[in-house]
């Protein structure tokens, strides 16, 4: 199994869904509560065209946002995401006070 395949699956099994299949639109896992979209690099680095490809699927899904970046041989990719949307998260789950309007 490829890397990049193999990090899409561990994503979407977090998540609670399933990868997508190749050859499918849409964001790389279904069956979750947001469009996600993984990258692999050989270094951590943010690429504009990766967030708007991420925001192009959620308006496509009508669900928040999800950008799962990883390196080579990594097992603790990070997430890039809304801010809004971590605020409301965040707030859901008790981490923080979220006020209404947000940031």
């Amino acid at each position: 199994m490829s890397a990049w395949k193999d990090l899409e699956r561990r994503v979407a099994r977090t998540l609670g869904g399933e990868r997508s299949h190749v050859g499918t639109r849409g964001s790389d896992c279904r069956n979750t509560s947001f469009a996600v979209e993984c990258k692999r690099t050989v270094r951590y680095q943010l690429r504009r065209m990766w967030v708007e490809q991420a925001r192009r699927q959620s308006r496509a899904e009508g669900k928040p946002w999800l950008l799962v970046i990883a390196e080579h041989g990594d097992r603790a990719p990070i997430a890039v995401m809304d801010f809004r949307t971590f605020a409301a998260v965040a707030g859901k789950a008790g981490l923080i006070a979220y006020p209404e309007g947000g940031a």
